[in-house]
C-alpha cells in the first residue's frame, strides 16, 4: 500500500486534489481511499488530505501518520508536514522552484506559474490543485489520458481547456531532485 498526504491552505483545493487523484487512480485500476482532514475551516488555514493506493482492497481506516509521499502545496508548509510525520524513505513533492531542505528524494513543479499561465485564478490567487494533479499523476506513472478524462468529467465544456492545459504542463515539467540535481 502507498500512502500520500497533501498539505495546503484552505482555498487551495487540497480536498479536490485528493478526490481527483483518487478518481484518476481508480481509472488506472487501483484501489483508493481518500481521507480529508479539516481543522478550522477558513481560507488560509492549514488543511490536509491523505490518499491510500493499493492493488487490493484497503482495510486501514486511520489517518495517515507515515506517508510514503508528502505533498506540499507551498514550501512554507514543510514544518507542518515534518511535524505530522512521514515514512523514512518518503518522497517529497513540492510546488516551487527550489529544492526543500530535506535529504529525501523530491519532485518539484512550479504549479503556481503553471496555474497563472493557464488562467486558473480564483479570488485573485492561482488555483494550483490541477497542476499538482498533473505532476502527481506523472510521479505515480498514471497515463495522462486518464487525467484528461477525469478533468473533462469534472469540468465539462469550455472549463476543461485551461485545466487540461495546466495538468499537461505540470505532467511534462515536474522534475525529480536527487543529490541537489534535477532529473527529468
Amino acid at each position: 500500500m502507498l500512502e500520500m498526504r497533501i498539505h495546503g491552505r484552505g482555498g487551495q483545493g487540497v480536498v479536490t486534489l485528493a478526490e481527483l487523484l483518487a478518481k484518476v487512480a481508480m481509472e488506472a485500476g487501483r484501489e483508493v481511499q481518500t481521507l480529508p482532514f479539516f481543522g478550522v475551516e477558513r481560507r488560509g488555514a492549514a488543511v490536509k488530505a491523505a490518499i491510500r493506493f493499493d492493488s487490493k482492497p484497503i482495510k486501514v481506516r486511520s489517518q495517515s501518520y507515515r506517508p510514503d509521499i508528502l505533498v506540499l502545496m507551498h514550501e512554507n508548509l514543510l514544518p507542518i508536514g515534518l511535524a505530522d510525520g512521514f515514512a523514512p524513505e518518503a518522497v517529497f513533492v513540492s510546488n516551487g522552484t527550489s529544492p526543500l531542505p530535506v535529504a529525501q528524494t523530491q519532485w518539484l513543479v512550479d504549479a503556481e506559474r503553471i496555474a497563472l499561465e493557464s488562467n486558473l485564478i480564483i479570488g485573485g490567487k492561482p488555483f494550483i490543485n490541477v497542476p499538482m494533479l498533473g505532476a502527481l499523476a506523472r510521479i505515480l506513472d498514471i497515463p495522462f489520458d486518464l487525467v484528461a478524462e477525469t478533468i473533462r468529467n469534472q469540468w465539462p465544456g469550455e472549463k476543461a481547456a485551461p485545466n487540461l492545459k495546466a495538468a499537461q504542463n505540470a505532467y511534462n515539467s515536474v522534475q525529480q531532485i536527487k543529490g541537489g540535481r534535477c532529473h527529468e
